[in-house]
């Protein structure tokens, strides 16, 4: 039981501090912790695959051929490890290269859905969400190919 005490014109509850700096020291080290999904736990639906798809048709490919995200060495080799938050955010802020940030962010997550998909990614349930504090807990990793 935390005792309190009237010391300095202050009342001091000597326990509860210790029990709540350490409740906090606790959330900010599970705060910095990696992230605990991959984008091989269907991450996205087949719904939202075909939506990218489309877009990915009628605006990516007049500047970017698949085989850019998803062959040997493409982008999304050199992704492995980050989060899906930091693909979404440049894809987002960067895509198109005249244009940056025209789509909606739902469509940019179709596009990596899509993208994901022919990468070899199973899709989910549900749609790939736009929140950051989702997408970071999620991390880009390659797929699972048969024999490894």
């Amino acid at each position: 039981m935390p005792v309190a005490k009237f010391m300095n014109g202050r009342f001091v509850v000597a326990g509860a501090t210790l029990t709540l700096a350490a409740a906090l020291l606790a959330g900010i080290g599970a705060h910095g912790q990696s992230a605990s999904r991959s984008i091989r736990d269907g991450v996205f639906s087949a719904a939202q695959v075909e939506r990218g798809r489309n877009v990915f048709r009628w605006e990516c490919m007049e500047c970017h051929e698949m085989e850019e995200y998803t062959a040997a060495g493409g982008y999304l080799e050199e992704m492995e490890g980050k989060t899906l938050w930091e693909v979404f955010e440049y894809v987002w802020l960067e895509m198109p290269e005249d244009m940056p940030a025209w789509l909606e962010p739902m469509e940019y997550a179709d596009v990596l859905s899509y993208i994901f998909s022919v990468y070899g990614m199973p899709a989910g349930d549900v749609d790939m969400p736009v929140d950051r504090a989702v997408l970071e807990q999620i991390v880009i990793e390659a797929p699972d190919l048969p024999g490894s």
